[in-house]
């Protein structure tokens, strides 16, 4: 069988052809994934793709489904993962209700918000989830950094960045230039403009759109893809999946948490 890890960033597995627009491993390759995949039609088995819709315009989304779909082989099945919209929504509300009875839930609430709209909105790198976790670990509380952790299934900072961070490769110099260039560019704005004009985020940091499984299965209908269908982490029709490890730790808990939203069609 072949399958295929569109945007796999640091979570593939040896068994999938994995892509990247960066490729910080001789498992992953290179490829403008915006400017059209690079497979013959009909040539691909199943096709997935995690935490990367959400990072693209509703164009680009409808670009790289379509794409999708057309290198799937008949039957092929399309396998996508996303931020689910309606599960934030659900629990923004639900402690909304419950912390003005309970003001030892502010923490609660401050994390949930950002949750919500830190990646949709911000225009530093990071934004503030990853200071808002660490801050949470640093004075030892406990209690939400576990919720934190059970809402998106992995700390802010993972190992395997800090690991990659240690490997010097051609693509990362070349990355690290581009960004000293923009940077530079960014430093010529008046200061108090800065954030305005020139937001300073990598690529496929932030947050451009949001879907729930109405929107999602509405996106795929439009697409003319067949047999669509709500999953969970652990439950997939492509064969074997949880043996790949990509959306299931090896302790069978979700790798990203109870807050994403999975999604399954046929071509």
């Amino acid at each position: 069988m072949k399958l295929l890890n569109i945007a796999c960033g640091s979570r593939y597995s040896k068994e999938w052809i994995n892509i990247d627009f960066y490729a910080d491993s001789n498992f992953v390759q290179k490829v403008n994934i915006l400017g059209g995949l690079p497979f013959k039609n009909d040539s691909i088995d199943a096709v997935y793709s995690s935490h990367f819709l959400e990072h693209l315009s509703k164009k680009q989304a409808i670009d790289v489904l379509s794409e999708a779909k057309r290198l799937l082989k008949y039957n092929g099945i399309i396998r996508i993962v996303v931020p689910d919209l309606e599960n934030v929504c659900k629990e923004y509300l639900k402690v909304l209700d419950e912390v003005d009875n309970e003001p030892l839930l502010h923490k609660k609430y401050d994390w949930i918000t950002t949750e919500l709209l830190d990646q949709l909105v911000r225009v530093n790198g990071g934004g503030d989830m990853a200071p808002f976790f660490t801050n949470i670990v640093e004075n030892n509380n406990t209690k939400i950094s576990d919720y934190i952790l059970e809402r998106i299934g992995h700390a802010l900072v993972e190992e395997t960045t800090i690991n990659n961070k240690k490997i010097i490769t051609i693509n990362k110099i070349k990355n690290k230039i581009t960004y000293m260039y923009l940077r530079l560019i960014r430093s010529l704005i008046p200061k108090n403009l800065r954030d305005l004009v020139f937001v300073n985020t990598s690529i496929g940091e932030k947050h451009q759109w949001m879907y729930d499984k109405y929107s999602l299965k509405k996106l795929f209908e439009t697409l003319g893809f067949k047999d669509i269908c709500i999953k969970s982490f652990n439950d997939s029709n492509i064969s074997n999946f949880n043996n790949y490890k990509l959306d299931i730790k090896e302790d069978g808990t979700p790798y990203k948490g109870v807050s994403s939203l999975y999604i399954e069609a046929r071509k």
